[in-house]
């Protein structure tokens, strides 16, 4: 946001306002009800069970947000509305308010003040807490997010792969399995998952409704600094895992990465990467909600990444943003 003026400031004031707006409609299910052709205020209501006016209200903020157009008492969807936010649209994202707008992120940052001075998390149960319930919704939640995400990976590992009769790719903290799933929709892929057991019981039930061979798929359950990686693995996929800690805990676990990995294998990281001049403003952002919700964790930098590949022996093998994503993949080799 560019701040001009005090609108701006009371723009940001109201950040939380837009986001208990956005979490309400998506609970409610309003722009489903919208979809399905209730186009005024009162047929709303009656579909969600809830009064009138307070419906009213509700949509109409829906409308100073953008999410839905009003034109004399009716309602309508814009197309990003219709497209992302309609339950059972392949593209829907609604169920990530669960994890952007619900009540762990809620309160988590409420807190913001306190893990300034604390430098670090002051929540009593957190990202790095054992078993912690939240990775079991994020593993059910982030399809929207992460199917996309494995489509660009595998592209990126495409003659990676056809250049191997036979790859074992290990998937670390997996959660949904998205990216190891898609990737073993190739037929010369084995594939092993690594995450807690209660998020593997998320995992497991994707790879059902994905319809993925079982036959070559493998689940390693356990913390993934202390499981034996079964290596050694042709590919290993750590996406969105290093933000949660310290640098020097980075370099041990890229470490340990190393050592799981075969002889010319790829190390394949998707990442929110920090510069230090701000062009990729979303990692910066990303890095309260580490502050927050990690005890020492935050978005890092290509430099830092570089300096732990050549730590753990590895090298570099191209860095590429994503397109249409704040995210990065980053790829190195074992020589």
């Amino acid at each position: 946001m560019n701040i001009q003026g005090p609108q701006e400031i009371m723009h940001l004031m109201q950040g939380v306002q837009a986001t208990g707006i956005f979490r309400t409609a998506i609970e409610l299910g309003v722009f489903g009800e919208i979809a399905k052709g209730n186009k005024t205020a009162g047929s709303v209501a009656k579909a969600i069970g809830c009064k009138e006016r307070a419906t009213r209200i509700l949509l109409d903020a829906c409308g100073a947000l953008g999410l839905v157009e009003k034109k004399g008492s009716e309602y309508a969807l814009p197309a990003v509305t219709e497209q992302f936010l309609v339950p059972g649209k392949p593209t829907y994202m609604g169920e990530l308010s669960n994890l952007f707008c619900g009540d762990v992120m809620w309160n988590s940052l409420s807190r913001l003040t306190d893990a300034v001075k604390n430098d670090g998390t002051v929540m009593h149960e957190h990202a790095e807490t054992p078993r912690y319930h939240f990775w079991e919704m994020f593993a059910r939640s982030t399809a929207a997010m992460a199917a996309p995400a494995a489509q660009v990976l595998d592209g990126h590992l495409a003659d990676f792969f056809a250049k191997r009769p036979k790859a074992r790719v290990l998937d670390v903290a997996a959660g949904s399995g998205f990216y190891g799933f898609t990737l073993a929709k190739r037929p010369n892929v084995e594939l092993n998952v690594l995450d807690w057991p209660n998020v593997l019981v998320e995992t497991r039930d994707w790879a059902k409704k994905l319809q993925v061979d079982a036959s070559r798929v493998k689940y390693i359950e356990g913390n993934l600094f202390e499981v034996d990686w079964q290596g050694p693995h042709d590919v290993i996929v750590m996406s969105h895992i290093f933000h949660h800690f310290d640098a020097p805990t980075c370099e041990g676990l890229m470490k340990k990465a190393a050592a799981a990995l075969a002889p010319g294998g790829r190390i394949a990281i998707q990442e929110f990467v920090y510069d230090a001049e701000l062009k990729n403003p979303v990692a910066a952002l990303f890095s309260i909600s580490m502050l927050t919700t990690t005890r020492h964790g935050e978005a890092f930098s290509a430099a830092d990444y570089s300096r732990w590949f050549e730590a753990a022996g590895l090298r570099s093998a191209g860095m590429h943003p994503s397109v249409g994503m704040p995210t990065t993949f980053l790829f190195a080799d074992k020589p």
